[in-house]
Parts: structure tokens; C-alpha cells; sequence
């Protein structure tokens, strides 16, 4: 069994992701907790506590919010300890532990406003998807900082859950997958097979007909309430199950469809049901759908879920740059999706989209100093974009940081035989085995990483490094042995017996690269984008007459290094580009003539870092002659 490092194992992490940690814990987490008491998310548990009626204020699933935070600050506080978060987290698990009802229920706004809705509407409501976040706080307390008390809110609300639904009672499950993660981290805390035996009920009956989710949208009592979420429930009027991944059994599911979120965070917790039961045909099936999702539905960015409209897919190749959606959310849980499937698998393929999407398509989601963040992710701006500290649906800041926080579990797995090292970290990591395993790299900025250990090993063990879909060359400086290494799944593996002079050294050379689009992707032709390493760049200008959107990429020369650093210390890149002329001009529309476009130069920074001076001009995909 592949399994992640625990935090508890990480002695320390500097570098690129260090200097993320840093930010969180000293700006990041306690400005989200601003917003969450300053919009009333925290107000709800106390006024359900008080015993009002009718007060709640926000969103329905603003609940998730809290519990999404919580998560994230409950990591970085394991990494980087702060008084003041541990006095906030204090704050919000006494909050949510007095909101609980005695039966076990929790859900504020059903508390509050709408007590006759309990258990009506699982469609869209929301309850077993905020629960679900509750749960994976939960475990998170519990690991990583010793304490039980949102455990047992937890397994009471659970038990309240399952003496209701289940295999041998109604038949049930969110409209907002989520719970079914959440419950395979429970049983890995507590060794409680029955959280994961549920998820995999669930699992398991999504997508049957009649699906529980029909009856509830034509509850008369509640369709007027949810008259606006119905819509998008609904095709034609009818309930055909794709915005919930309720269309068909997983099984049998071959394309991606529906809200991008909701799918990519089903199909992770398939994969570790997949896993866990063996179960082959469930395990071909998310990766039918996985193959669907890269190789026709994502952008170069990681991104995925092209439009707002249901915030998730459309058809095949159809990645506008303009108006792409590619929600913060939706990348998180496709690197979670990629790192369950690494998990259950073994292959480094599904561990390059992880990092595709997490150096991109995630991080362009969060400012440098994580006080601010994108909900959607565009390949393309006309100076319309930009950051905000916070959301009236504010599920992408608190995932984000939770996301971060334990970033060290989606790069680094130990099994009996062997540690995975899937994307280096610079840092010190306890291992397993008796090993502490030291990598001093500034990747992703550059490909260089030494690896060196420290300890006594109790066992034999293998050292996997992915190599990296992008690398053409990797270089190995391993003087302490004379054997090479074995490939296996996408991986060089290294067999020797580790001591504390053991060093070894590995380079991925990183080159920028140009990359064209299917021809299919109607935006992208006669276009090409830029690649360094794992990082994918774009051009920005915060003047019109600079703008990318009207220099042409000059194809006779190469791209160069300007010694220029990016605001994350990323090299930046320029071509040489012919422009398009603005200023002689003033009539809107004129006879064309053959004139020589003016010649100029275009530089390249890391999508990621775009939008650091205020809403710009930017293009991902630029035209070449």
C-alpha cells in the first residue's frame, strides 16, 4: 500500500513551499478568519447554540467555509506554529461542538431557518457535503495536533446519518460529492471500517434509477426554495443526473460531465474505494473518465470545468481562453483525484497532472502573500481580472489552504519497500523506516535536487523519483553507487543501502518549450504557449499598447533568458515579436494595406504570478507567424 507522509513526519520545509507556509501562517489564515467572522459564518454556530430562529445569514453551505478553514489552519499551525491561530482554532471547534443538535445534526442553516427541510432535499442542500468537511477537520485535529473533540461531534453526526440511510434503510447520498472522502479519512483515523463501508455504498448506488434525488426535486415543499439550483439540475425539465455525476453508475461512465468540482472530488473517493475493495471494473472506469478528462477537457494550465454556466464541463475541446471557468476548487480536486490515483496504482502519469494542475492552475488561484484569490482561472484578460480576499461563495480561499497545508501529501508516499518522492520538496522528512530523508532543491524553479540521509534504516528500501513528463534529460550524480537505476511505472528507482554519507544528486534540465493545441481547440490555432520545467508562462502587460493580445510570437529566434526573476524568483523569458500599431490610427475601420508591423519583444512569466500589479492584459496562448 502507497501511503502519503503524515505531517507528523516532517521535521521541517523551506524553500518554494516553505515560503508559501510562511505567508499562510503569518497573513493567510488569520485574514480568511476575518472574513469568516466578519460574513457571519461563525455567528450561525452561536446563534443556533442560543436557540434563535430565522437568523441565518450567508449561503446555505457557508458551514463547509469554517470547516474547510479549520483544516487548513490546523496544518499550518502543525508546520508553523502561531499563537494566534491556535487561539482561533480553539475558538471554532468550542462553536461547532455547542451548534451540535442532541441527535446528532448539524447544519446551520437548516437549524436556523428551514428546520422542516432536515434530510429533504440531499440534491442540493448541501448537508452531507458540509459534514463531510466537519469530518476531514476532524481527522485533521486528531493527527495532527492529538485532539478528539471534533472526532466525536463527528461520529455522532455520523451515526445520526447512518440511522437513516444505508444499505438496509433509504437510499441516499449528496448532490455535492464530498462526504464519501471524507468518510475513507475517518476510517483511516479510527480504524472504524464502517465510515468506509458507507462511502462505499454510496458510491455504489450513485447513478441507479430511480435516483433518491427525482422524488426530492418534485417535493412541493421545498422546489420553490431551490427553484434556482433546480435549474441547473435540470435538462429540459427533467432530471437527467449529469450535473452530479448521477446520470449512470460509475461503472459505466466513460465521459466526464457535470460540475467539475463535484466530479473530480466522486472520482477520487472511487479511487480509493477502487483500492481498498480491489474492485478492477471501478478502477478501469475512473481511468476511462481520467483519460477523457486530459486527453480532450483540460487546459495546458491543469485547469478543468471550461464554463461558469454549471461551473464544470461542455463537450470535447471546447477550452475557450477568455471566458474559461477552471474554478480554484476544481484543480485542487483534480490533484487530489491524480494523487488517489497514484495511490491505488503506482503510475507517475496521473502524479504529472497533479503537478501540472498544482503549480498552475491552483497556485495562479492564490496572491504570493495568500491574502488573495481568483475563483476562476482564464487563459486570457482584457484587464477585466482580479484577485479578492474573499467570496460570497467562498470555498476556494479555505481550500487553498488546506490544500497547501498539506502539500507534502501529494509529493512524497512511503510504502513497505520503498519511498516515492513524486514532485521534491526542500525540507527534512522522518521516515518510516528510521531514515530522515533531506532534499535541498529550489524546484520548481529549477530542476536540481540533493537528496541525502541521515539515521539508521530498519529495512531495505527503495528510493522512486518521478521523472517528469516534461524532462528530457535528467542527469544523476550518485558517487556512493555504482549500479544505475530501474524505471519502473514512470519512475527511476534507486536500490541501495542508505547510509548518512549517502548523496545523491538529480537535475532535471529545464528548457523553455512551445507547445501547440489539438486543432479542435477552435481558440488555439495559430497559437502556441510556453513551458519551463513543470511551469507553464504567459505574457502580461498592464498598458493596451503592449498588449500580448497584439504582438505576433517571432518563430526565427529562440526564446532567451533576460536575468530577470519573476516575483516567485522564476526566470523570465523573451522572443522577439512583431506588434501591431495603436497609436497613428483613428478611424475604427480602414482600408487593409500591406505594412510592416512594428518589431518588437515579448517577455514571459509563470501564469501563476500574473495579476501581481493589478488587472493586465494577458494571453497564455499568443499567435506566431
Amino acid at each position: 500500500m502507497i501511503c502519503p507522509l503524515a505531517l507528523s513526519q516532517v521535521q521541517k520545509i523551506d524553500g518554494y513551499w516553505g515560503r508559501y507556509l510562511d505567508e499562510l501562517s503569518s497573513k493567510g489564515i488569520l485574514s480568511q478568519w476575518d472574513q469568516i467572522v466578519s460574513t457571519g459564518r461563525l455567528e450561525n454556530f452561536y446563534r443556533v447554540a442560543r436557540g434563535e430562529s430565522g437568523t441565518h445569514e450567508g449561503l446555505r453551505f457557508n458551514d463547509s467555509d469554517l470547516y474547510k478553514w479549520l483544516e487548513g489552519a490546523i496544518y499550518v499551525q502543525k508546520l508553523r506554529p502561531n499563537p494566534k491561530i491556535a487561539e482561533v482554532i480553539e475558538t471554532s471547534i468550542k462553536a461547532i461542538e455547542v451548534a451540535q443538535a442532541e441527535d446528532g445534526y448539524l447544519f446551520t442553516l437548516v437549524q436556523l431557518n428551514k428546520p422542516n427541510f432536515k434530510w429533504r432535499n440531499l440534491v442540493n442542500m448541501h448537508e452531507m457535503y458540509c459534514l463531510g468537511h466537519l469530518f476531514e477537520a476532524a481527522v485533521a485535529l486528531k493527527q495532527e495536533l492529538n485532539d478528539d473533540r471534533l472526532m466525536a461531534v463527528s461520529i455522532k453526526a455520523f451515526n445520526h446519518i447512518a440511522s437513516i440511510y444505508g444499505p438496509d434503510k433509504k437510499p441516499g447520498f449528496c448532490g455535492h460529492p464530498e462526504i464519501e472522502l471524507a468518510l475513507y479519512r475517518m476510517t483511516e483515523a479510527t480504524s472504524d471500517k464502517r465510515f468506509a463501508e458507507f462511502a462505499d455504498w454510496m458510491i455504489d448506488i450513485r447513478g441507479h434509477r430511480p435516483s433518491p434525488f427525482e422524488a426530492e426535486i418534485e417535493d412541493p415543499e421545498t422546489k420553490d426554495y431551490f427553484r434556482a439550483a433546480n435549474n441547473l439540475i435540470l435538462k429540459d425539465g427533467k432530471y437527467d443526473g449529469k450535473y452530479a455525476q448521477d446520470d449512470k453508475p460509475i461503472r459505466e461512465q466513460t465521459v466526464i460531465v457535470g460540475h467539475s468540482v463535484r466530479a473530480a472530488y466522486l472520482y477520487a473517493a472511487a479511487a480509493l474505494s477502487a483500492a481498498r475493495r480491489n474492485d478492477k471494473e471501478l478502477l478501469g472506469a475512473i481511468e476511462t473518465i481520467w483519460n477523457n478528462l486530459t486527453e480532450r477537457r483540460m487546459y495546458i494550465t491543469g485547469g478543468i470545468g471550461s464554463t461558469g454556466d454549471n461551473e464544470g464541463f461542455t463537450d470535447d475541446y471546447d477550452l475557450p481562453n477568455l471566458n474559461a471557468y477552471a474554478e480554484t476548487c476544481a484543480g485542487i480536486a483534480l490533484a487530489m483525484w491524480g494523487r488517489r490515483m497514484f495511490e491505488a496504482t503506482g503510475q507517475s502519469d496521473y502524479l504529472d497532472v497533479a503537478e501540472r494542475v498544482t503549480l498552475n492552475g491552483v497556485l495562479s488561484g492564490v496572491s504570493q502573500d495568500t491574502t488573495l484569490y481568483y475563483y476562476d482561472n482564464p487563459l486570457e484578460s482584457r484587464k477585466t481580472h482580479g484577485r479578492a480576499p474573499w467570496f460570497l461563495c467562498a470555498c476556494c480561499p479555505p481550500n487553498v489552504a488546506r490544500f497547501v497545508g498539506s502539500i507534502v501529501q501529494y509529493n512524497l508516499w512511503e510504502s513497505d519497500a520503498t519511498v516515492y518522492i513524486g514532485s521534491p520538496i526542500d525540507g527534512e522528512f522522518r521516515l518510516s523506516c528510521g531514515l530522515t530523508l533531506k532534499m535541498e532543491t529550489k524546484y520548481p524553479l529549477d530542476g536540481v535536487v540533493k537528496i541525502s540521509f541521515t539515521g539508521k534504516s530498519s529495512r531495505p528500501v527503495k528510493l522512486s523519483i518521478r521523472i517528469p513528463e516534461w524532462s528530457d534529460e535528467v542527469n544523476v550524480d550518485f558517487p556512493e553507487s555504482s549500479e544505475g537505476a530501474e524505471y519502473e511505472g514512470g519512475f527511476m528507482v534507486f536500490n541501495h543501502h542508505w547510509t548518512s554519507s549517502t548523496t545523491l544528486t538529480i537535475d532535471f534540465e529545464m528548457n523553455p518549450k512551445m507547445h501547440k493545441a489539438h486543432p479542435h481547440v477552435i481558440d488555439n490555432v495559430g497559437r502556441l504557449a510556453v513551458s519551463y520545467g513543470p511551469t507553464i508562462y504567459c505574457s502580461e502587460s498592464l498598458e493596451l499598447e503592449s498588449a500580448p493580445q497584439l504582438k505576433v510570437f517571432d518563430l526565427a529566434e529562440e526564446l532567451r533568458e533576460t536575468g530577470q526573476k519573476a516575483i516567485d524568483g522564476s526566470p523570465v523569458f523573451q522572443a522577439s515579436a512583431l506588434l501591431e500599431p495603436v497609436s497613428p490610427y483613428t478611424e475604427l475601420y480602414r482600408e487593409f494595406s500591406d505594412e510592416d508591423p512594428m518589431a518588437g519583444t515579448i517577455n514571459f512569466i509563470p501564469y501563476r504570478t500574473w495579476n501581481a500589479k493589478g488587472p493586465s492584459f494577458m494571453q497564455v496562448w499568443l499567435r506566431h507567424n
